[in-house]
């Protein structure tokens, strides 16, 4: 899920701004995921939503004017994320929600307002910034299009805070195939500081399955297809970082064409991870900086102002099961004024240290989550 509160200044494209060519989305969730894994501790776990991200700093960009909005295209890719069928069904639940909470002293220009519930289905609404009830509120909503897995987004809104942008998104799949829990079983995970027993997932079956330079890659389907969760293995004693500054979009569609079904062995931690992560550090080395400074221009939001970007947080949850994958994540901005031969021999995969694992669409075009998990 994704919360944004903004705040801006005063500029214009003007008339000869050409918006760049759009690039891959799997571009901007790479990227995403690389600068704030730079600032994350080696041994600690991270969950990210690069789609949430994307979804919320879309709704700001289309606020902004001049410089600011240049920065937003080139680190989005030219791409604006807009409300979308995910997918969902009755059995896979993929679901994205959007909602601007403003400030009942400010007011938004008409036309922004239009294209926040045209193009991105958003909720608004207008509320006391004064009254601890609107936290509640905020809070609340999150809690709703998260089921229950994120209850809380924000513990106040400062003085000066004018709006808050959301994008809450939720998935919860089975496998397209079960793991037995009557095989789970209590096995050590090498982690980057301990080794810990934990209960492991076993399964022998085809799967979508390559290596290369010595990374064990396989792909998990979610019932019906459309989504899968695909689990990156370096080799036992690689440095984790290392090999993740390395990775680019380039490389993941070269590792699509890699893969091949072929029996596996696979063994796989179960686990739950929570993470709360500040975005602006990771943003600003991304290339959005204007918008944090009092040169922001956000005038396509509101005509007072000026208004400049004050904070940005994700919150993620996940938790993978013989069953399936429950996820939810958020992402919090704030805006204030200022002035070869088929291998027929089985392949055994131990996930029993550091890994990195994405769930995102058979393409990786839609990166819903992105994470590293180093100790368990």
């Amino acid at each position: 899920m994704s919360i944004l509160i903004l705040s801006a200044g005063l500029m214009s494209c003007g008339p000869g701004y050409i918006k760049p060519v759009e690039a891959s989305q799997k571009d901007f969730a790479v990227s995403f995921f690389k600068h704030v894994n730079q600032d994350t501790p080696k041994g600690e776990n991270l969950v990210l939503s690069p789609y949430s991200a994307a979804v919320a700093l879309s709704m700001l960009a289309e606020g902004a004017e001049g410089e600011t909005r240049v920065e937003f295209d080139d680190v989005l890719g030219g791409i604006i994320y807009q409300a979308e069928d995910l997918g969902g069904n009755d059995t896979v639940i993929v679901k994205s929600a959007n909602s601007v909470w403003v400030d009942d002293d400010f007011s938004l220009r008409n036309r922004y307002v239009s294209l926040l519930e045209r193009d991105f289905d958003a909720f608004i609404t207008t509320q006391n910034f004064a009254d601890p009830a609107t936290v509640k509120a905020i809070n609340n909503w999150c809690s709703e299009h998260t089921a229950g897995k994120i209850n809380e987004v924000i513990d106040r809104l400062e003085p000066g805070m004018v709006m808050v942008l959301a994008n809450a998104l939720y998935f919860n799949a089975p496998w397209e195939n079960s793991f037995n829990a009557e095989l789970t079983s209590q096995k050590p995970f090498h982690g980057v500081s301990v080794t810990r027993n934990v209960p492991f997932m076993f399964k022998r079956s085809f799967y979508d399955y390559a290596e290369y330079h010595g990374v064990q890659m396989v792909r998990l389907p979610y019932a019906g297809g459309r989504y899968s969760m695909f689990v990156f293995l370096p080799p036992a004693g690689a440095d984790m970082d290392a090999l993740l500054s390395e990775v680019d979009g380039d490389m993941l569609d070269a590792s699509l064409g890699l893969f091949s079904s072929r029996e596996v062995v696979l063994s796989l931690p179960k686990f739950k991870n929570e993470t709360s992560v500040l975005l602006n550090k990771p943003l600003k080395d991304m290339g959005i900086r204007t918008a944090f400074t009092q040169a922001a221009d956000f005038s396509g939001i509101a005509e007072m102002g000026p208004l400049v970007l004050d904070q940005v947080k994700q919150k993620c949850f996940l938790e993978l099961s013989e069953e399936g994958t429950e996820a939810a994540a958020v992402t919090v901005a704030q805006v204030r004024l200022t002035s070869a031969r088929p291998d027929r021999t089985p392949a055994v995969m131990t996930v029993d240290r550091p890994f990195v694992f994405m769930i995102a669409d058979s393409q990786m075009e839609d990166i819903l989550f992105a994470g590293k998990i180093v100790n368990l």
